[in-house]
């Protein structure tokens, strides 16, 4: 009797031990997932093809995934050319229209890098001079408002070459440069960015 008693007493603190030893890890590993990212670091689940369209039918191809971690500044991936059904000519067109784009973008996306810089540069230099730190803000919004144009067009651009059934899958994807109100702007981490008002 009093040996039942030790073996359930034995089996009672070996599975508390062991659930102490378990919360303690989780803790662990929480706390170390938090320090070395956060939660603005994790990656956000994607959305399959069928939570982004309907269904065109068993043999349409998955889309890809979206883009995690893609800033204004960096070019996009080639757009629709992934899309079920294009001819050559379709394919040939859209190739063509992002090189043209990348031609377009990539010194307004450098221009927009020199003046984020030349911003952090004005208000880390005490006294800011916020006369110029306005005016560099405003030359930033004048290149932000010239991306997004030449964006809208380009997307435009590619949606024509598309049949109805491609411009509805290429409709329903997402539009980076449509979901971000401020681009450039937010709080990033490592970077010591002023805060909007």
């Amino acid at each position: 009797m009093a040996i039942e008693k030790n073996s359930y007493h034995m089996k009672t603190l070996i599975e508390k031990s062991t659930r102490l030893a378990v919360t303690i890890l989780l803790i662990m590993v929480v706390t170390i997932g938090y320090s070395q990212g956060g939660k603005d670091n994790r990656k956000q689940p994607t959305q399959s093809h069928e939570q982004m369209a309907p269904s065109a039918g068993p043999e349409t191809p998955p889309m890809p995934p979206q883009q995690h971690g893609m800033s204004q500044d960096m070019p996009a991936p080639p757009s629709g050319a992934d899309l079920p059904g294009l001819t050559d000519e379709q394919k040939d067109k859209i190739r063509k229209s992002d090189l043209k784009r990348l031609e377009t973008m990539t010194p307004l996306r450098n221009q927009m890098r020199e003046k984020r810089a030349r911003l952090a540069t004005i208000l880390s230099t005490p006294p800011a001079d916020l006369k110029e730190a306005d005016l560099v803000a405003d030359e930033i919004g004048k290149l932000q408002a010239s991306i997004l144009r030449q964006q809208i067009r380009h997307d435009q651009e590619i949606r024509s070459f598309l049949t109805p059934d491609q411009q509805i899958l290429f409709d329903a994807r997402p539009k980076p440069f449509l979901e971000k109100a401020n681009p450039g702007m937010k709080m990033r981490k490592g970077k010591n960015m002023p805060k909007q008002n």
